[in-house]
């Protein structure tokens, strides 16, 4: 189930999947690279900050206290990869509409559910 964007400057079209989103589950923590694809940059920042302080602190000598923040900054990365899964398309659609995109077919049955979902309504 996908919505159709549209930006009014530029005439592209861009599809969001209304549910879960698989790719920033698997692949937000990668830098937060499709975050920053889909301009949700705040995001991509604090996934990008997570990801240098994770490598900065397993890079230091082994100890205890180390190897627990290695395990708290783990947990960390998994519960916000978790939050953009669950999240994820709801930002992007939130970020479009507020960035100039208008939905492409706003009366439509598929776009009115996922406006409900969306908290758009």
């Amino acid at each position: 189930m996908n919505i159709s964007f549209k930006n009014v400057k530029t005439g592209e079209v861009r599809q969001v999947k209304v549910g879960f989103s698989w790719v920033l589950f698997l692949f937000a923590g990668i830098l937060g690279i499709p975050l920053f694809i889909r301009k949700l940059n705040m995001w991509g920042s604090v996934f990008l900050v997570v990801w240098v302080v994770n490598f900065l602190v397993s890079s230091l000598p082994s100890s205890e206290d180390v190897d627990s923040s290695v395990a708290v900054l783990f947990i960390v990365a998994v519960g916000l990869q978790i939050y953009m899964g669950i999240k994820g398309n709801e930002l992007t659609a939130k970020n479009y509409l507020e960035t100039g995109w208008e939905l492409t077919e706003p009366d439509a049955p598929l776009t009115q559910y996922a406006k409900k979902q969306w908290g758009l309504a």
